[in-house]
């Protein structure tokens, strides 16, 4: 059965008050939580129907409360608090601190990491392959071009003589028999 009262009292700070029956000389009290409209701050006098229970620690006080001031076109429309010494909840919005940039850069330089180093392996592949075969200096005009053909060897350890060696760094592309670049094949292998 739902009882009339008005708010006596209210302690904003720390959320309670007491209801003022009528026809009765003892306050009930009350909970913020059970108000509905929790936005609106309740204020003395309010008119109020409620049930009265037994709590977990056998006192009487008031749930189910009804707020009989407030009107319903006002229910969408927020009523600022003045004075709240308690604090609001607010939502910021999420940004970005040092250590999500941090983190972020260095994802990005493991995968510039990987990247790097498998790309310019693939140029470099690409050029060897387009390389065209120019004259050495160095090779002996007794070498016979008809004599060797590039048979996909490309290391010095399958050379069985400097001329061959000249030979294919100079016509064969892809060959790793020049290490220092200075076009003169197998220097530790033939002097």
């Amino acid at each position: 059965m739902f009882i009339e009262g008005i708010i006596k009292s209210y302690n904003e700070e720390r959320g309670f008050g007491f209801i003022k029956i009528e026809n009765q000389k003892k306050e009930l009290f009350f909970h913020i939580k059970d108000l509905p409209n929790k936005q609106y701050i309740p204020k003395i006098g309010e008119r109020l129907k409620f049930q009265i229970v037994r709590d977990n620690n056998e006192k009487m006080k008031a749930e189910n409360i009804i707020r009989m001031d407030i009107k319903l076109e006002n229910r969408t429309t927020s009523i600022p608090r003045k004075n709240s010494t308690r604090p609001t909840i607010t939502h910021r919005k999420k940004s970005f601190n040092l250590i999500n940039i941090l983190v972020g850069i260095g994802i990005f330089s493991i995968f510039l990491a990987i990247l790097i180093p498998f790309i310019s392996n693939k140029f470099h592949r690409e050029v060897l392959t387009q390389q065209v075969a120019e004259p050495n200096q160095i090779a002996s005009s007794s070498i016979n071009n008809t004599k060797y053909t590039c048979d996909g060897r490309v290391h010095c350890s399958q050379m069985r003589s400097r001329d061959e060696a000249v030979f294919f760094i100079n016509n064969c592309p892809g060959t790793k028999m020049d290490g220092d670049g200075d076009g003169i094949p197998c220097e530790g292998q033939f002097k």
